[in-house]
């Protein structure tokens, strides 16, 4: 993998991860501050911008230079062809 796929893919990991920080700070103050009978309704769609973003997170992985199947964090081999990748 080139370096400039490395510090693309950091730098995706690095947004998504920030975003998703500031989404669970917003989750945590609308349900504090909100004082709901029923605060799921009004959460809903912040409960589905963190499912997005963490599917974006996994999204975000480094791919294998020989079959392109998505690398695990850390990963030395391909988990589908055994090409080595660290």
């Amino acid at each position: 993998m080139a370096d400039e796929e490395k510090t693309e893919i950091f730098h995706l990991k690095e947004e998504v991860e920030e975003e998703l920080n500031q989404v669970y700070l917003e989750l945590g103050k609308q349900y504090y501050e909100g004082g709901f009978e029923d605060p799921l309704p009004q959460l809903l769609p912040l409960f589905d911008r963190i499912t997005r973003l963490k599917n974006q997170q996994a999204d975000n992985r480094a791919t294998c230079p020989n079959c392109k199947a998505k690398l695990e964090p850390g990963a030395v081999f391909c988990g589908s062809c055994g090409t080595k990748v660290g």
